[in-house]
């Protein structure tokens, strides 16, 4: 993550989560007090931000605060849609490659060789904070992606909370 003025950061208010503006949705509220997905940025308003991901979003229909119609909540999980990679059409062509490990602890056996880390969205609370630990540690880009199911089918396993991808130019292209 870039550390400049040139490039502000801001949290997301639902997980309180750092990040750079781009890679945040900006939310508004206009004079009437209803809050609106700003996909331009540039609405004339007090922002608010979220991660690009499908948890804070689910987490952000319940918020207290910040009370978003059914449908600004369908436009931006449709913008996410569009903007997302099909990490698993792409982790099953690389399946049988060296590039890959998973399964909680087989990751963890290469953290130091881990470039990019794919949990599963429906990942238990222990092996989550685990992997979080380690791979705030070793300074590692994660997300969240499938579920354990859809992830375990494309390695013969019935489940698999994780995936890394050991290769820093394959986990480049993937972000």
């Amino acid at each position: 993550m870039r550390k400049n003025r040139l490039f502000p950061e801001r949290s997301c208010v639902v997980c309180r989560k750092k990040s750079e503006k781009e890679n945040l949705v900006r939310l508004c509220q206009k004079p009437n007090g209803e809050y609106f997905f700003d996909k331009s940025g540039k609405y004339q308003s007090r922002g608010y931000y979220i991660c690009k991901n499908v948890i804070c979003v689910e987490k952000l229909s319940k918020h207290k605060k910040i009370k978003l119609s059914f449908e600004e909540l369908y436009k931006i999980l449709d913008d996410l849609k569009k903007d997302e990679k099909d990490y698993l059409n792409i982790l099953r062509a690389m399946k049988n490659s060296k590039f890959l490990a998973f399964g909680t602890n087989m990751v963890l056996e290469e953290i130091k060789k881990v470039s990019l880390v794919i949990m599963a969205t429906d990942i238990e609370q222990r092996p989550k904070e685990i992997l979080l630990k380690k791979i705030e540690e070793n300074n590692i880009k994660y997300i969240y992606y499938g579920t354990k199911d859809e992830i375990g089918k494309i390695f013969d396993k019935s489940e698999v909370n994780v995936v890394a991808v050991k290769n820093k130019k394959i986990a480049k292209g993937l972000m």
